[in-house]
């Protein structure tokens, strides 16, 4: 297990003076460019394999398609189960942030969760399934959805994945955001201890493979949608836990966000007391005496 780098930062409740170095947590260790490696592999062979094997894409989507649609789309437990996974993003979001925002009342006691982790899973969204997925593929491959081609009661063509194409002008099928983003969700296992993350990890895997499957059964992607939108995700959360997760910049970050957070906690009890004081001096002085009229 690799020790935590020690990077002195500042102690804010002793006036700014250095405090003891960050010391190593359970649980950190570092990640090897191997695996890095591996996904961007798994992205290329998935890549490879489905522009080899279009027919296979037809073949998935065709199992999920009978009395000219998708039946799917009209069954009430699969549309909550998708209402679900887009929540539970938003949730995790909204932790996330919460877990920064909370440190304005603990400092200049140590975060709970490491800052660097909270970074890296709000940088991964916003980078994996926010820019590379929704922002460029979806916005400007134009690959249609298994609902709009025409072997399924639509008016496109299918098209072989990575294929740009102009049969569809926006929020297209190439490739799944919904899957990227409930992929993303495995990275919530940092946030846990060590013990449960095994555990926790086979959980959110089942459940990014339910809203992953959930997103073929409605006709809104192919197979070839959700794999390459795994792969991709794997690549930018691999690619960025090497920047912000090993030493040193993952103790860097920690004592940058620490201090940050200090210095505006002091900041903003500073001018809370001074309201505070203010409004107590005007209370005390009360509003000017009025002689009453003759």
């Amino acid at each position: 297990m690799a020790e935590r780098q020690a990077v002195p930062h500042r102690d804010f409740s002793a006036g700014g003076k250095t405090a003891p170095p960050l010391r190593a947590r359970p649980g950190d260790a570092p990640l090897s460019l191997t695996r890095l490696y591996g996904a961007m592999g798994m992205l290329a062979a998935v890549s490879l394999f489905f522009i080899a094997f279009p027919g296979l894409d037809l073949h998935v989507a065709a199992l999920f398609h009978a009395d000219g649609g998708f039946p799917a789309t009209q069954n009430p437990s699969l549309v909550a189960l998708r209402a679900l996974g887009k929540n539970l993003v938003v949730l995790a979001c909204a932790v996330l942030i919460a877990g920064l925002a909370m440190q304005l009342v603990r400092s200049p006691r140590r975060m709970p969760i490491r800052a660097s982790h909270i970074w890296f899973l709000l940088a991964s969204l916003a980078l994996g399934p926010g820019l590379i997925v929704n922002g460029i593929l979806k916005s400007l491959w134009g690959r249609p959805r298994p609902i709009q081609v025409d072997l399924f009661g639509g008016a496109a063509p299918f098209e072989t994945a990575w294929t740009i194409s102009g049969a569809c002008q926006s929020n297209c099928s190439f490739v799944s955001g919904e899957a990227a983003s409930a992929f993303w969700l495995l990275g919530l296992v940092l946030l846990a201890p060590p013990r449960y993350r095994p555990a926790l990890a086979a959980g959110i895997g089942l459940l990014a493979f339910a809203l992953s499957l959930n997103r073929l059964a409605f006709g809104g992607h192919f197979l070839s949608d959700i794999l390459i939108s795994w792969a991709i995700t794997l690549v930018v959360m691999f690619g960025l836990a090497r920047l912000m997760l090993e030493e040193p910049f993952r103790s860097r970050i920690d004592a940058a966000t620490e201090s940050a957070l200090g210095q505006l906690a002091l900041a903003s009890r500073a001018a809370l007391g001074r309201i505070a004081r203010q409004r107590t001096s005007d209370h005390r002085s009360g509003p000017d005496r009025v002689d009453p009229p003759n």
